[in-house]
């Protein structure tokens, strides 16, 4: 009787951590506003995910001027993790894009979602961006969904 009451709270528990949307190329599609820090610079973004594949990027200074909008496409890639607690998926979003006033630099980068789902992007959330324009450095940002 234990071992059934066991194993039900188990399945149960799995079943309610799957029931938060994982993030996938569909239901990522959007416009999202990150911040991040870099140095002591801080950085603000318009990224836009167009479909499943092809995505634009846009900074945007404190005063309001804007850098060109640059084109991307990008991979979603899941893993499932162990963690102390659980299971977990770690989502890592592999992008990289070029801009129209120099097409011949590519500029890639890694966003770790961890675990976080699309709701954590609706509320906003911290995730950590790699990049080879910051070779060796981790940088925390901010991304939330519009």
């Amino acid at each position: 009787m234990k071992r059934i009451l066991l194993s039900t709270l188990v399945l149960l528990g799995i079943s309610l951590q799957t029931m938060a949307a994982e993030l996938s190329p569909g239901n990522i599609v959007g416009h999202y506003k990150v911040s991040a820090s870099v140095g002591f610079q801080k950085v603000y973004l318009k990224f836009h995910i167009i479909d499943s594949n092809d995505f634009e990027i846009q900074r945007v200074y404190p005063s309001g001027k804007e850098d060109e909008v640059c084109n991307g496409t990008y991979n979603l890639n899941t893993q499932l993790a162990w963690n102390m607690d659980t299971f977990a998926n770690n989502t890592v979003f592999k992008g990289v894009f070029t801009c129209p006033s120099n097409r011949q630099k590519r500029i890639d980068f890694d966003i770790d979602f961890k675990n976080k789902t699309i709701e954590d992007l609706l509320k906003g959330t911290n995730v950590t961006v790699t990049s080879s324009l910051a070779p060796g450095y981790a940088i925390d940002a901010f991304v939330k969904k519009q």
